[in-house]
């Protein structure tokens, strides 16, 4: 019996058409949202440094925007949360009605 030859590693397998691992696009999107906590911009997305271009990495330039994408979800997902978060009204404690 002739076996299957493995074409790739598990995580290349379980990628999204885009060519990101779901735990890749996770992790990429939980350090935007974290420099978004931190006060940072989004222009400040570390894919856009020259060492992380295809042009130095010599990656697939729709694999970089992926990439880069899933940064930038996850900075925006927390900058619309921390603006919605400030134009709440305090939440007042059933204690200080009394």
């Amino acid at each position: 019996m002739k076996r299957r030859s493995k074409t790739g590693s598990v995580s290349n397998r379980t990628a999204r058409k885009d060519g990101l691992p779901p735990a890749e696009r996770a992790e990429l999107r939980r350090q935007g949202a974290k420099a978004a906590v931190r006060g940072e911009e989004g222009d400040v997305n570390p894919m856009n440094a020259q060492p992380n271009r295809p042009s130095s990495t010599g990656e697939c330039s729709d694999v970089w925007q992926s990439r880069k994408d899933a940064w930038q979800e996850g900075h925006d997902a927390q900058s619309r949360n921390d603006e919605r978060s400030e134009a709440l009204p305090p939440k007042r404690d059933s204690k200080d009605e009394h």
